[in-house]
């Protein structure tokens, strides 16, 4: 009896332990703590231990009631990065540790409204992976409502984001469709057409090896404490 219950002890410990490191571990980018302000190349800013770069012409933090330079993209009221004519943004750790990239929410900006239907773009995402090697992804936005908007979506899958599991940073753009009618190809730069609004990014540092031992040793300490409970 005593034994049973000192195992059901054990394993709730060892599942609180990893809950506290999870919640601990992740957070979200969502551009609430930064001033509204224009972003130029080179321009750095810094959210929840995670540093973002503008690189290329220009970006912009705002919200879409107050967003003047293009058409924001619709269905988020809260504060959110554009980025303009061509430009990216590269995200990684302010530590330089690595992490990981679940998932986002973005939608296309367009210049002027749009008619309905209008395929734009996609969303792309270059990253550089724990050995150096590029990892990549692409996830078309949203079409143009009947009001020519374009709204943000939510991308989240653990198919679509299995290779950004390890990843020392992580450059957003957008491209831009070409000629529809001939083919799927999708350009950046492209006439400062490629913009892109970023909300939500979903993302978990990576535990340095150290830390796994250190669970590892108070799992450790844990068993060997339910062995000599059971022994008396």
């Amino acid at each position: 009896m005593r034994l049973h219950f000192m195992g059901r002890i054990l394993s709730a410990a060892v599942v609180g332990v990893l809950g506290f490191a999870s919640q601990v571990q992740a957070a979200t980018v969502d551009f609430e703590s930064i001033p509204v302000n224009f972003f130029v190349d080179g321009d750095t800013f810094s959210e929840n231990g995670y540093t973002l770069k503008v690189q290329g012409d220009f970006g912009v933090v705002d919200t879409a009631s107050a967003f003047f330079i293009a058409q924001a993209p619709t269905g988020n009221d809260s504060q959110f990065y554009a980025g303009l004519n061509d430009s990216r943004l590269m995200l990684s750790r302010t530590d330089g540790a690595l992490f990981r990239l679940f998932g986002f929410d973005a939608g296309f900006v367009a210049p002027l409204p749009q008619d309905p239907g209008v395929r734009a773009g996609r969303i792309e995402v270059n990253a550089i992976d724990a050995m150096g090697n590029p990892v990549f992804n692409s996830w078309e936005f949203a079409p143009s409502a009947d009001d020519g908007s374009f709204a943000f979506l939510t991308y989240h899958g653990a198919a679509d984001f299995a290779s950004f599991n390890a990843i020392k940073s992580a450059i957003f753009d957008a491209c831009v469709y070409v000629d529809l009618d001939v083919d799927n190809t999708c350009g950046n730069p492209f006439q400062n057409l490629g913009q892109f609004g970023l909300d939500n990014v979903n993302v978990a540092v990576i535990p340095e090896p150290s830390t796994y031992a250190l669970m590892a040793l108070g799992f450790a300490a844990l068993a060997a404490r339910a062995r000599r409970a059971t022994k008396r």
